[in-house]
């Protein structure tokens, strides 16, 4: 079977969309497959930082004011606030906001910019077989498609990395969970005797309900993102009833808690190499998922954006496009991901302690972790990784 493309993309995604955006700009013939009809819902509680709006800018020619403008971005929000159950450990403004967003309006608007950049996507279009030395793949209708490189970005749950020689003991131990559910802001519950951080303008995240993990409250504009995450293979047991006990602390029916989805979230067992014969996998499909607080979009966009640049290296001057991918993961992604497990395993494990560690840390840090979480400096040690942004505007120097 000759190749119908010079690379096809499984997963129309974040990681997806933005590989399909530098190919398709750069004039490759490239093909978009996906299950799903979108625009699509996805659990998500839609948080980006500084350095996923930076990879939007530079791929997609996105600023974060427009995106604003547009409606894709609901929310920005200088604001945090980090609690131990009911303690506030720290709060005040970050030098730049967080960014909102509802997955279904993101993703889709990130798969209509590689539409008109050039890219053929093919929507409720299922993959069954992947061969993945051949860079080829067969659909649920018998259609074969094939290219001369192929893209995993199809998720958690990826049909393309299962096709590959991972693994899948290491996978499954590294593996995380979250449970969500989205509030609107117009539900009667809300009117209620419920938390003030209900009612907040900013993001909080909670310590002390999980052993390894967090919880959140998300205000976007329409809704409140309220959800729970963490390591699942060692404390899956305990994931729905400290839930449940994480909603009704926020003064909400513990029933919302049994109701709500759960989805499966790489939690430290990202791929150091993830490739294998003529493909490449990214974002959540190689496990690529900050190790901490489970940031994920950034790494997605980030690892597509590597992986279309390695493809384009080696379809425009013969280069080998995995020693491309593998020089800018080992770069920009995989020491985040080392460090952030480093930090978390600290963390989490003097959780047992109480407040006490958690505070230290956080009120150490002070304004250099907000530039941490932003990707201005490193998980490693705090060191300046980027220019970032000012607070008038502009950036940074390093």
């Amino acid at each position: 079977m000759t190749a119908t493309h010079d690379v096809v993309i499984v997963g129309a995604g974040p990681s997806g969309s933005t590989a399909a955006q530098v190919l398709a700009q750069k004039g490759f013939s490239v093909c978009v497959l996906d299950k799903a009809a979108f625009p699509r819902d996805k659990l998500c509680a839609g948080l980006l930082t500084w350095k996923a709006v930076d990879v939007l800018e530079r791929v997609f020619a996105e600023t974060a004011e427009g995106l604003l403008a547009t409606g894709v971005f609901n929310t920005a929000a200088r604001g945090y606030c980090i609690r131990f159950r009911e303690r506030v450990i720290a709060a005040g403004e970050m030098f730049y906001p967080f960014h909102l967003t509802a997955r279904r309006v993101f993703d889709k608007h990130l798969l209509d910019r590689a539409v008109r950049a050039g890219a053929d996507v093919r929507l409720e279009s299922r993959v069954v077989s992947v061969d993945p030395a051949n860079a080829a793949v067969r659909l649920d209708d018998g259609r074969e498609l094939r290219g001369r490189y192929l893209i995993g970005a199809d998720g958690v749950g990826s049909v393309v990395r299962a096709a590959c020689p991972i693994d899948r003991a290491a996978w499954k131990a590294g593996l995380g969970g979250a449970m969500e559910f989205y509030l609107p802001r117009t539900d009667p519950l809300l009117s209620g005797r419920v938390h003030e951080d209900l009612h907040a303008p900013h993001p909080t995240v909670y310590a002390g309900f999980l052993r390894a993990g967090y919880g959140w409250v998300f205000p976007h504009k329409d809704c409140l993102a309220i959800g729970i995450g963490g390591h699942s293979s060692r404390h899956a047991k305990e994931f729905r009833p400290k839930f449940r006990e994480f909603v009704e602390f926020l003064g909400l029916p513990g029933e919302l808690a049994e109701k709500s989805k759960g989805h499966g979230l790489p939690y430290g067992n990202y791929l150091d190499a993830p490739w294998h014969g003529r493909t490449m996998l990214v974002g959540d499909a190689a496990g690529l998922v900050e190790t901490l607080f489970g940031e994920g979009i950034y790494y997605a966009l980030r690892s597509g954006e590597m992986a279309g640049e390695a493809a384009v290296a080696a379809l425009s001057r013969g280069a080998d496009p995995f020693a491309v991918y593998g020089k800018g993961l080992r770069r920009d992604i995989l020491p985040e991901l080392v460090w952030s497990r480093k930090l978390r395993r600290v963390l989490y494990a003097s959780q047992s302690w109480g407040f006490l560690p958690l505070l230290c840390f956080v009120r150490g840090g002070g304004r250099l972790l907000g530039e941490m979480v932003h990707g201005v400096r490193s998980y490693r040690l705090l060191l300046r990784r980027a220019a970032g942004p000012r607070p008038n505007g502009g950036t940074a120097g390093a």
